[in-house]
């Protein structure tokens, strides 16, 4: 059976109606790349054009500007009739989408005119009004057909974003309309970007710009000054992503770094790293490793000033003395106070005082399978599992987001960022950097005390 079983009803003018409606039921065979949410199969025209019809009924309240939702309703039936001969055309398929418009006009000149002349029009020029996504209708209707497969993306582990290997950059773009036009919608699809590249769903398309704090994005006093804070907050307008990268614990580290809102957050050395609020390296010591190393630093050096991080929900930081006023509120942030008697719980890193170097090194023989770091302005050590560093992180977070290393510039000043300023695409020292950061770096820069990093940024 097939169309050239049609029964003629008699009626030139109906007969061409019945076989369109005949023709139109190939919408059921075209499938598109989008998956059901359930993820048993891919989604065809048909599903498609009727779910974002429905969504039109729904969203008119978050239109900027008045729209017709019968008109819409109608184009969002329309607007993908062309692709029972154009066949669809993926959104994110660069060379697929070369003729595309071409391909389109051809199946519109065949396709309505199967229609009786006016009813051909008419369906002709709501499928070219939304097409060209100049009228209020067209646009609110454009903004279901990005919403509809959006959502799938978000329910379906980026389904089609992973397929693809997408980027931030295009699926941005391909949100515009809904950001003109549904700004309240495009909060909501804005976040979810983020959530899909924290994830690993979508690949991250801006350059990023990762600061160390202490002796760098800090000034000596420990805090950010005005000038650096406003230049840092520019990048960020501009498309730059804003990191740190700390041996301070993320907890720790948010103390001092709250108005900046950073996107990326490397904490403990390396042995943390999240992104847009989502932790996606934790790289610790059990409970039970973590009360081995501090009895081994008691059994070795006597009784310690000790600080922990850990990884759990609240990312907690421990100390176990309680410095002067001044000295706490401007060096410590905020931090828990215990004994460490009784401490078992899992930590990204461990931190001891040690005055003797001696001690230092006989403590570092006894850690198997640790780092053993030396802070250069005190005498406090960092230890992480073996192999933990800023620099292992950073690789980390650019394979999980997609960005390439050669769109980082990174910023630092002691020893603990010499691999970070080689690895990445740009290494900038501070002016009061250790001389073998300087060695290693592509730029230097004024001083953390002298708007160092302002300097550069201003200049972006």
């Amino acid at each position: 059976m097939g169309i050239q079983d049609f029964l003629s009803s008699g009626n030139i003018r109906m007969d061409q109606q019945l076989k369109f409606t005949a023709e139109i039921d190939k919408m059921t065979s075209i499938i598109r790349r989008t998956s059901l949410i359930d993820k048993s199969r891919r989604e065809n025209d048909a599903e498609h054009s009727w779910h974002i019809a429905v969504m039109a009924m729904l969203f008119e309240e978050y239109a900027k500007e008045p729209v017709d939702v019968s008109r819409a309703v109608k184009m969002c039936v329309v607007h993908d009739l062309i692709e029972i001969y154009a066949g669809d055309t993926f959104a994110y398929d660069v060379a697929a989408n070369v003729g595309k418009a071409d391909r389109e006009r051809e199946a519109a000149d065949k396709l309505f005119a199967q229609l009786p002349s006016e009813q051909g029009k008419m369906i002709r020029d709501l499928w070219e009004e939304f097409d060209s996504m100049e009228t209020p209708d067209s646009k609110y209707a454009s903004c279901m057909d990005r919403i509809q497969p959006f959502l799938h993306n978000t329910l379906t582990d980026g389904f089609t974003w992973v397929e693809s290997g997408t980027n931030r950059d295009v699926v941005e773009k391909r949100m515009a309309v809904i950001k003109e036009f549904m700004p309240e919608v495009y909060e909501w699809i804005d976040a979810n970007i983020n959530k899909a590249i924290a994830m690993g769903w979508l690949k991250e398309s801006k350059k990023v710009l990762l600061f160390d704090l202490d002796g760098t994005l800090l000034k000596s006093d420990k805090t950010i000054s005005k000038r650096t804070m406003e230049a840092v907050l520019e990048a960020k307008k501009k498309g730059y992503l804003i990191g740190v990268s700390t041996s301070r614990s993320e907890s720790n580290s948010r103390s001092f770094i709250h108005s900046v809102t950073p996107d990326i957050i490397i904490s403990s050395g390396g042995a943390m790293v999240s992104a847009y609020g989502r932790k996606i390296v934790i790289e610790e010591f059990t409970g039970d490793e973590t009360a081995d190393i501090i009895a081994k630093g008691r059994e070795v050096c006597g009784n310690l000033l000790i600080t922990v991080d850990t990884a759990n929900e609240e990312a907690e930081y421990y100390r176990n003395h309680v410095p002067p006023q001044d000295e706490l509120e401007k060096s410590w942030g905020e931090s828990i106070v215990t004994d460490f008697n009784d401490f078992r719980k899992p930590s990204l890193k461990i931190c001891f005082e040690i005055p003797d170097p001696a001690k230092a090194d006989e403590l570092e023989e006894k850690l198997i399978g640790c780092d053993f770091i030396h802070f250069t302005d005190g005498d406090w050590y960092k230890i992480t599992r073996a192999g933990i560093t800023k620099e292992t992180a950073i690789t980390k977070l650019c394979e999980h987001i997609g960005v390439s290393l050669s769109d980082v510039t990174a910023f630092g000043d002691d020893l603990a960022d010499i691999g970070s300023l080689q690895l990445c695409g740009t290494g900038v020292a501070m002016g009061n950097a250790v001389p073998q950061v300087k060695e290693v770096a592509d730029v230097i820069i004024g001083s953390n005390d002298e708007d160092g990093i302002a300097d550069y940024l201003e200049k972006l």
